[in-house]
């Protein structure tokens, strides 16, 4: 027999919009009562601690620290929960999470999937399989090695460290990872970057992502900087005050 006890959720997104019409699905759902509603990683862990909800709805994307933040605080208050996430960015998450076995849910959320989510939740209620799958994430998430990219015929991984550059190609971008290898991805260069954030990539022109890794020299007069991988030479554009801002924050590290 189908286990019907009520069931409590948590859900976490920086959008109050979205945390509405999630959780109306929920209350069509029947069998869970909601919580609380958080609007960020600090209000969802506070919440959380409070009031031991047995699902968490967690937003991925989210302004100052993402949903990842919150799972790694999860583990380091040895927190128990099942966390299903919630995300319009399938770029970000989507394959990790496949990876861990987590559950997912993409934005703008489906009932049917939702009610599907919730059911596999109460399959699974009674094993211990929630906690072996925060911990492949954790170690994931630890070990960053690749992130894959949507391209027009499917998608591909590709390690950060073996970024070059990226240029801007209209709403596409292309990643250069030598002189006879780049991929088209399709998603912008503005939410690449995004993708790349807290790496050693700094957007030295409206077109152009660089790895500074691979960053030799940097000339105000020419306006562009070098770039120098395996004995392969790349010069980029860049503006004289993108190349001081640059200076700057090498400095800083």
């Amino acid at each position: 027999m189908m286990n019907t006890e009520i069931v409590k959720a948590l859900i976490v997104d920086d959008e109050p919009e979205a945390r509405d019409i999630l959780e109306r699905l929920l209350m069509r759902t029947g069998g869970i009562t909601l919580t609380g509603k958080a609007g960020s990683v600090d209000e969802g862990l506070e919440l959380i601690i409070k009031n031991h909800p047995e699902i968490v709805f967690l937003d991925v994307q989210m302004p100052e620290k993402d949903g990842f933040e919150l799972v790694r605080q999860l583990k380091k208050y040895n927190l128990r929960t099942t966390v299903i996430f919630v995300t319009a960015h399938i770029e970000y998450a989507v394959n990790a999470l496949k990876a861990a076995a987590f559950d997912y849910l993409l934005k703008p959320v489906s009932f049917e999937e939702l009610r599907e989510a919730i059911l596999r939740f109460r399959c699974e209620k009674q094993n211990e399989s929630s906690e072996k799958k925060m911990e492949v994430l954790l170690g994931m998430l630890g070990k960053p090695d690749k992130i894959c990219f949507n391209t027009r015929t499917g998608y591909i991984y590709i390690s950060p460290s073996d970024i070059v550059y990226c240029e801007a190609d209209v709403n596409y971008t292309e990643i250069h990872l030598s002189k006879d290898r780049k991929e088209v991805v399709t998603v912008n260069i503005g939410k690449v970057e995004e993708m790349l954030k807290g790496m050693a990539f700094f957007r030295i022109s409206r077109s152009h992502l660089i790895n500074t890794g691979f960053l030799v020299k940097a000339d105000r007069k020419s306006k562009s900087c070098e770039l120098f991988k395996e004995h392969e030479k790349f010069i980029i554009p860049a503006p004289n005050s993108n190349i001081r801002e640059l200076e700057m924050i090498l400095h800083k590290r």
